[in-house]
């Protein structure tokens, strides 16, 4: 596989785990940055009922794409291209928006119109699923996120490990409640809100 990330394999498990715990079984759902695609083609796998619609940036969609014809399975729709900070979404309606390390890596104005797009992209009690490290009330919760977030300003001032209490206000900002705050491993969380 192109682009193959160990991080996003070794989450891949308990993601899957969380997330049938909410979906229902047939659900569509729009992954915001699919990366190489290992989630979508590992969930959708899992998962043989629901639609799974990858996304990624223009420029990086050429080895999205042929990791998906390659290894995709017949629920995973052909990935489209989508740029937060053009605010077009390719269709509204899903029972879900997943979002795995992106929050993190992105500039804050990034992370706004994340969310502001899935609440407006999403049907009435639809999902929006945040994998990912958080701080809460401004303290990490391990040194080696700690050290994460310095690692991510060195790329990028801009990014760094995000305020649980921040992504809870512009979610209700928007009309999304937070349902579920899952531990999981390697100091990351899986955040669930419902619209």
């Amino acid at each position: 596989m192109q682009g193959f990330s160990q991080a996003a394999d070794n989450n891949k498990a308990p993601i899957l785990k969380g997330l049938s715990q909410w979906l229902p079984s047939n659900a569509h759902v729009l992954e915001l940055g699919s990366g190489a695609g290992q989630h979508a083609i590992f969930l959708a796998a899992a998962l043989k009922g629901i639609s799974w619609q990858p996304t990624e940036r223009k420029e990086k969609l050429g080895i999205l794409k042929e990791n998906i014809a390659n290894y995709g399975t017949g629920n995973i729709l052909p990935p489209v291209a989508l740029d937060l900070s053009q605010n077009r979404w390719p269709k509204k309606n899903a029972d879900c928006v997943y979002c795995a390390n992106v929050i993190h890596i992105i500039r804050p104005t990034l992370g706004e119109s994340l969310i502001t797009g899935a609440a407006r992209t999403l049907a009435q009690g639809g999902l929006l699923a945040l994998y990912g490290p958080f701080k809460y009330e401004g303290q990490f919760t391990t040194l080696s996120n700690c050290n994460f977030d310095h690692w991510l300003k060195t790329q990028d001032p801009r990014s760094g490990i995000r305020n649980f209490e921040w992504v809870c206000k512009l979610a209700k900002n928007h009309d999304l409640s937070l349902a579920e705050d899952r531990p999981m491993p390697a100091n990351n969380r899986l955040l669930i809100f419902r619209r």
